[in-house]
């Protein structure tokens, strides 16, 4: 592992200097209209390895950009993703263990350092993403199969893996992969002490000061209020359309719209389907739909004293009638997917498998035989965090009731809350991040995945750990969608969590501004995605 021993700068000097190029830049940006966007939470930090989360993700990804980009506007024919270079130029594997990647030359970051091999080694340290003490345990998930990342020269990069893997551009343009600038970061580290605790120190100064090569800069964080951002005329990918972009937190849906309509805000996010055709009768608001790669579902607890029993969570499942909360609450404009993937994973989707079914007399028949007494089980959520969150858990529990399920809904406020010791059922969702199981199912629930090692939520079955580390050491084609069926099976045997549906979220966008909504959670505000005309 070569690591960065140039361009070092003190923290106050990385960090003041980020911040007056953030305020020069929005002087240049003066004729531009400011944004505000009317979100339902706003991220829980803008750290990049910290919080993968649907509230966080929209707002840092127009700070931080991949290696590899993900071009949602052009899919391919299959619906598969279509892959284009971002802060790499080109890439290729020159070994079936050696994958290469030229990186673009003339790219800044916004503290002002030029981007090159050093912040590319930065962000895919192991001490930081990979290794076996990774300070970020998710990343690996993603890249736990790196075993060297090397600068070649100061615009190549080589990253070494243990088996040759077929997705790693996938992966390298996806969640955890966002590139962060190594001086701000690496001005922590000191010699001989431990990496955890000097990166303890830079994730606490860099939760809200964020330094990367994106098309918006860091400007303000407050708490409970609002982030803005500042255009970053120097990036890489034309100069931002807006002078600056502010993230509004506005929980309630009666208030985002009202405030869309009245142009407080220039987009507001989670519009509900009751809300559409009541915006579409204002002449200067456009309604903006998209279907999400992004599944909404309930978590149980498999370690859980009464949840561990399978023929009660499988009851638990078969009692949903799906398409009733589908017809209520999104006026039959979505659907349930058939198990843990998506058509979009094209020659590795299971098109035959059955998925989570709806049958009440056979979960009556579970019910009877299983250990269940009536206790009451807890159902947590968080109110306004998912669309139709709440609504969803009171309808299910009045299901639950009808078969015999006694639970109880509790409202908290964070995902700590969510996950502390007495869990037993929650409200979760479950976004396919890259399209193929490597990169969705194992992200999640695989034998690296925090449900299992961090969290311990989920106690899996050889029959699913073994299936999933077969999955990901096969290279062929039909094997790797055999495996994958196999592991399906098993997941759902296995049940720790049942599906709902996948939400369609709405956005309101007034007069003027071209922008296009992804099937991520992504708000894309670069030059390629987001301009603004005549209003």
């Amino acid at each position: 592992m070569t690591r960065s021993t140039t361009r070092k700068a003190p923290l106050g000097v990385v960090l003041g200097t980020g911040l007056a190029l953030a305020a020069c830049s929005g002087a240049i940006a003066q004729e531009r209209p400011a944004l505000t966007v009317a979100v339902n939470e706003l991220a829980r930090s803008l750290d990049p390895g910290e919080h993968t989360g649907n509230v966080d993700i929209r707002i840092y990804y127009s700070i931080f950009d991949t290696l590899i980009r993900r071009d949602f506007a052009k899919p391919k024919a299959d619906g598969g993703a279509n892959l284009v270079p971002g802060l790499a130029e080109s890439w290729s594997w020159t070994t079936p263990t050696t994958f290469d990647l030229k990186l673009r030359r003339g790219v800044t970051c916004h503290d002002g350092s030029p981007f090159d091999a050093n912040d590319v080694l930065a962000t895919f340290s192991p001490d930081r993403l990979w290794g076996p003490k990774a300070y970020y345990p998710e990343g690996r998930v993603y890249f736990g199969n790196f075993t060297q990342v090397e600068k070649l020269d100061d615009f190549t990069v080589r990253i070494t893996v243990a088996q040759h893997d077929p997705i790693i551009e996938h992966r390298l343009s996806s969640y955890m992969s966002f590139a962060i600038c190594d001086e701000p970061w690496n001005a922590f580290r000191k010699e001989g002490v431990d990496s955890k605790v000097w990166m303890d120190q830079a994730a606490k100064a860099l939760r809200w000061k964020p330094v990367g090569t994106g098309p918006y800069s860091f400007v303000d964080y407050q708490k409970n209020d609002k982030v803005t951002l500042a255009a970053f005329d120097r990036y890489f990918g034309g100069k931002p359309a807006a002078k600056t972009i502010t993230f509004r937190s506005v929980p309630e849906v009666a208030a985002r719209v009202a405030g869309l309509v009245a142009g407080d805000f220039d987009i507001a996010v989670e519009l509900p389907p009751d809300q559409w055709d009541g915006l579409k009768g204002y002449k200067d608001v456009s309604v903006k739909t998209e279907p999400l790669e992004n599944s909404h579902v309930l978590q149980f607890n498999t370690n859980d004293p009464v949840l561990s029993d399978k023929k009660l969570r499988h009851a638990m499942s078969l009692s949903i009638d799906r398409k009733a909360l589908i017809d209520a609450l999104w006026k039959g404009q979505t659907y349930t997917p058939n198990g843990h993937q998506l058509p979009s994973f094209g020659p590795m989707y299971v098109k035959d498998n059955k998925g989570y079914a709806y049958d009440p007399a056979l979960a009556k028949k579970l019910l009877a035989e299983s250990s269940y007494k009536g206790q009451e089980i807890s159902y947590r959520l968080i109110p306004n965090y998912y669309l139709y969150n709440v609504e969803a858990a009171q309808v299910i529990q009045e299901m639950w009731r009808n078969v015999g399920i006694n639970a109880r809904i509790d409202f908290v406020d964070s995902f700590k809350e969510v996950r502390k010791p007495g869990a037993q059922v929650f409200a979760w969702s479950n976004t396919y991040r890259v399209p193929d199981p490597s990169g969705a199912i194992l992200t999640l629930w695989g034998p690296d995945s925090e449900n299992q090692k961090t969290w311990k939520l989920y106690g899996a079955s050889p029959a699913f750990n073994d299936a999933a580390s077969e999955l990901t050491a096969e290279t062929d084609e039909a094997k790797r969608r055999a495996t994958f069926a196999r592991l399906l099976t098993a997941f759902e045997d296995d049940m720790p969590m049942t599906m709902l549906y996948n939400p369609v979220t709405g956005y309101g966008v007034k007069k003027g501004i071209e922008w296009t909504p992804y099937s991520q959670y992504y708000m894309d505000f670069r030059p390629s995605n987001f301009s603004l005309g005549a209003k």
